[in-house]
């Protein structure tokens, strides 16, 4: 019952003189509690009712303030393990010299037993284990990259007046011959249990899915590791895929080229009904070639804030988990279905094909465009506690706080207001009222004990690279400059020429050849300096045509550094001769 109840009973009996008994009775309430109340009543004007644990440590304010620190440090991506808040527990009580179990000061840290019942009192926290988000991600992810993203968004609707269905998102995934094997039933207490996968080290393959903002979903499109694609390697793969092959089976420049020539057959873009492709700013998806293809054809491209496709992304938000689940588990079936045999490659696209069935689904697909806020457009989709992360090496504010407000007065506003991002101060990530950290009601805050992690000042960076951005890539101005930086990068990789109206100054291409000759007699190794010829002597690996005789450019093989014409090597700056093609 109340306190306020017994307080009336107790004026009632003191005031209006009638028994104990009688009003205990009326007031519901066990008549010898209400005469030990009024006793007190009398005595002291006040009395406060409910159960007081002799050994409780902290008081409900403080319970409270631990409780909220841990949401709030979680919320940062700092949060604390067991251990962390028992040692954090220890260290507050003791800052506040107040009453704790002497067992805490063996161990410096609270005991199992207040851990277990500080959890069990707050019922909001558990133990979580938490997704590994890199220190790119949480910085990246700020309020004013996301609130530029989407102005460049609204701005590209209201332009193009884009319908969802030519609404689309484009992203790459790896897919291994070796699966993360799923769960299995085996004896309870065994200390290993194993499951057979392919290899050690799988070989990977990429997979290109693009989706719209309706559910659809374009072919995939494969990049195998190999130099020359075979069109049976996706014999097995979904009805209308495509592929292609390079050295490594990661995306680059000239997969992604064919892989758009691949989407815009299934997109079909026209200039009446014009297509928005939105991805993330890899290199291989905003070079020149592409962004003059979709130009040409009336595709606009516009790209994710570096760093943030974790949470704009609608592939990564709700598709690929799903897809990833789905394929170990189709891997698994494969494996048990051909015991003794090694998964290749070329099994993978019959792999992908379950997957895609059961995993790119239309409601995947439109839940994603809807939790990024996409599709439907909705700007204010991310909350303040999704920039939290940010928070901690934001400065934006660091020198006006500090002079504005002393430490005391900056440990209450951090508390009461969270960490500042992006020129304003973070709202309280909570919905529990926020105690009061001021040293009017105690004398040390937890505040003061452990700090909320904050980064010191960054060191500008002295390499001068350019950041990335968010982008409408095929916009006249972007595409300009993308051009210039190409231009640029291309003319500082570009070996430096002779002057070919002069004649050549006969700089001498000598290399010391160390040879192992093995005398029979002394058994000593001999070594002799062998002097290629003057550059009037070498000649073009493709026609043969004498350097002297020349008034072309030249281009060096980047494998065996032999040199060809221009024409001959096709103006290729990155020309490989075709005897190291060869070999």
């Amino acid at each position: 019952m109340s306190q306020e109840k017994y307080t009336e009973a107790c004026e009632i009996v003191i005031k209006q003189g009638k028994s104990v008994r009688s009003v205990a009775t009326s007031f519901g309430m066990c008549h010898v509690t209400l005469s030990r109340y009024v006793a007190k009543y009398k005595k002291d004007n006040t009395f406060k009712t409910g159960y007081a644990p002799h050994n409780k440590v902290f008081s409900s304010e403080q319970e409270l303030e631990l409780s909220q620190y841990c949401m709030t440090a979680s919320q940062l991506y700092f949060g604390l393990t067991t251990k962390d808040l028992r040692k954090l527990a220890f260290s507050y009580a003791k800052a506040n010299n107040l009453k704790y179990p002497q067992k805490w000061n063996d161990t410096e840290l609270a005991s199992l037993d207040w851990y277990k019942a500080f959890m069990k009192r707050h019922s909001t926290l558990s133990v979580r284990r938490p997704e590994a988000t890199s220190l790119a991600r949480a910085m990246n992810f700020n309020k004013p990259n996301v609130e530029k993203f989407f102005d460049k968004w609204g701005e590209l609707l209201d332009r193009l007046k884009c319908q969802p269905h030519n609404i689309y998102n484009i992203d790459e995934t790896g897919v291994t011959t070796t699966q993360k094997p799923s769960r299995v039933i085996a004896v309870k207490g065994t200390k290993q249990v194993g499951s057979i996968t392919s290899q050690e080290r799988g070989t990977l393959v990429t997979v290109c899915l693009a989706v719209n903002a309706i559910g659809n979903a374009v072919p995939a499109f494969f990049v195998f590791p190999r130099k020359n694609f075979q069109s049976h390697f996706i014999r097995d793969g979904p009805p209308g895929c495509g592929g292609s092959g390079n050295k490594s089976g990661w995306m680059q420049d000239e997969e992604f080229l064919l892989f758009m020539k691949h989407f815009t057959k299934f997109a079909k873009p026209t200039q009446e009904n014009p297509v928005v492709v939105i991805l993330d700013n890899h290199s291989s998806h905003i070079n020149v070639p592409v962004i003059q293809f979709c130009k040409e054809n009336f595709i606009s491209i516009l790209s994710f804030p570096p760093h943030t496709s974790h949470k704009l992304q609608p592939l990564d938000r709700s598709v690929f988990g799903p897809f990833k689940t789905k394929f170990n588990i189709a891997a698994d079936h494969w494996m048990k279905n051909h015991p003794g045999q090694r998964m290749t490659i070329y099994d993978l696209p019959g792999l992908v094909k379950e997957a895609i069935a059961v995993a790119v689904t239309s409601n995947n697909i439109t839940q994603g465009f809807a939790c990024t806020g996409i599709w439907p457009y909705n700007k204010d989709i991310f909350s303040d506690i999704d920039f939290a992360p940010a928070s901690v090496t934001d400065q934006a504010n660091e020198e006006v706080m500090l002079d504005q407000c002393d430490q005391q007065d900056m440990t209450e506003l951090i508390n009461n207001s969270g960490p500042s991002t992006s020129n304003q101060i973070l709202p309280q990530m909570s919905s529990q009222p926020t105690p009061s950290f001021s040293h009017h009601t105690r004398k040390i805050s937890l505040l003061d004990v452990v700090p909320l992690p904050k980064a010191p000042p960054r060191v500008k960076s002295k390499t001068g690279r350019s950041k990335g951005k968010s982008a409408i890539y095929t916009d006249t101005p972007e595409k300009k400059a993308l051009e210039a930086k190409q231009r640029k990068i291309t003319e500082k990789k570009k070996p430096k020429l002779r002057n070919l109206d002069s004649k050549p100054t006969g700089k001498k291409f000598t290399r010391k050849n160390t040879v192992r000759i093995e005398d029979n007699e002394t058994n000593k190794d001999i070594n002799e300096d062998l002097d290629d010829t003057d550059e009037d002597d070498n000649y073009c690996i493709v026609c043969f045509e004498h350097y002297k005789t020349s008034r072309e450019d030249w281009l060096q093989c980047r494998d065996c550094r032999k040199w060809a014409h221009s024409s001959c090597a096709k103006n290729d700056i990155f020309f490989v001769c075709l005897n190291c093609l060869s070999e």
